[in-house]
């Protein structure tokens, strides 16, 4: 289920354009490994990403809220807690921002599961509630509105998702997590000439003070039945071999 607060472009949330702008850079390093058929983007801000370095071969752009003003853009108008696709039929989907404004994350991601062909991708990104974005989320003039003009807003804190706990729900599901990243963090830590060093250790070392995570999981399934059949182990008396009586020792 959409919640009537989910925006409908990346300039609707705070510092929205930055995070569009590091998530695609991430998409962008991340797509030479995706291929298949199907890739299935939920709502505007996934479709506002391309995947285009990948070797998916189709996009569809499923919207949970048909908005008046933009009608006609999307594929298909649905709700990502009962996708309209039959199981197995997609081979990636990207959610971003979906779980921060849904009312039953946990169920998207039971969908998304059952919709995905075994081996299939699911790239994920969200909010961090324990950085300075869940912080900003529970001051009210930066939740509801900044710019009474572009209406810049973040979710609800009860509906950030921490990506320990998304991470979690993906490993009950199935899932294996396959690359992780963080971005935004607090400007508390900035120092002068930090560089490449800032990129690599503060993911690794300081992942709590990402305002946002983008997570890549791969739907793993395993037969219930050995490949190799059993084979009986070989006899080990062969015809002619002198033999004990029983009894005797």
């Amino acid at each position: 289920m959409k919640s009537a607060d989910t925006p409908t472009h990346w300039a609707q949330l705070l510092r929205g354009t930055h995070f569009a702008e590091q998530l695609q850079h991430r998409l962008d390093d991340w797509a030479p490994s995706l291929f298949g058929f199907n890739l299935l983007k939920v709502d505007a801000l996934s479709a506002s990403l391309s995947l285009t370095g990948s070797r998916l071969l189709h996009s569809v752009y499923l919207s949970q809220l048909a908005t008046p003003e933009r009608p006609h853009t999307a594929d298909v108008v649905g709700d990502a807690c009962a996708l309209p696709f039959s199981p197995g039929s997609l081979d990636a989907c990207l959610l971003a921002h979906v779980l921060d404004f849904s009312e039953y994350p946990h169920a998207i991601l039971r969908e998304v599961e059952i919709g995905l062909r075994d081996d299939g991708w699911l790239i994920i990104s969200g909010f961090n509630p324990y950085s300075s974005a869940g912080l900003a989320s529970l001051m009210l003039n930066l939740r509801f509105n900044v710019d009474p003009l572009t209406q810049r807003k973040l979710p609800y804190w009860h509906n950030m998702v921490a990506p320990r706990r998304v991470e979690d729900w993906l490993k009950l599901l199935g899932f294996e997590i396959i690359k992780r990243d963080y971005l935004g963090f607090t400007r508390l830590f900035d120092f002068a000439n930090e560089g490449a060093w800032r990129q690599r250790c503060y993911p690794r070392y300081c992942p709590p003070l990402s305002a946002a995570y983008i997570i890549m999981a791969r739907k793993r399934r395993y037969p219930l039945t050995p490949v190799r059949q059993y084979q009986p182990a070989k006899q080990v008396l062969q015809a002619g071999m002198a033999r004990r009586p029983f009894g005797q020792y």
